[in-house]
């Protein structure tokens, strides 16, 4: 960090709070939901479906836009986010 020599000898979390930034962790949550967002609305080429279906559990309070998360193997994940990847840097 040769541009902030004063904050250098200190831990990860206060930098983060000097700095007013965000953990790694918080940040890859944000970015989570961010992605999420984009599915819903339609604003990606990651499809919805793949990842959640709409809850019909209408039992509890709420809102209209409930998600279930669909369950399956890490083979499709690793494929998928491969496949999602190459997709991400040719659209670059």
């Amino acid at each position: 960090m040769t541009g902030l020599p004063e904050i250098k000898d200190l831990p990860y979390d206060e930098r983060l709070q000097r700095l007013n930034l965000w953990t790694l962790k918080g940040s890859r949550a944000r970015a989570d939901l961010v992605e999420v967002f984009k599915m819903i609305n339609d604003l990606t080429n990651v499809k919805f479906e793949v990842f959640f279906k709409c809850d019909t559990n209408y039992r509890t309070r709420g809102h209209a836009r409930k998600l279930k998360k669909n369950h399956f193997n890490k083979l499709a994940v690793s494929t998928f986010s491969q496949n999602e990847y190459k997709c991400m840097e040719q659209a670059r």
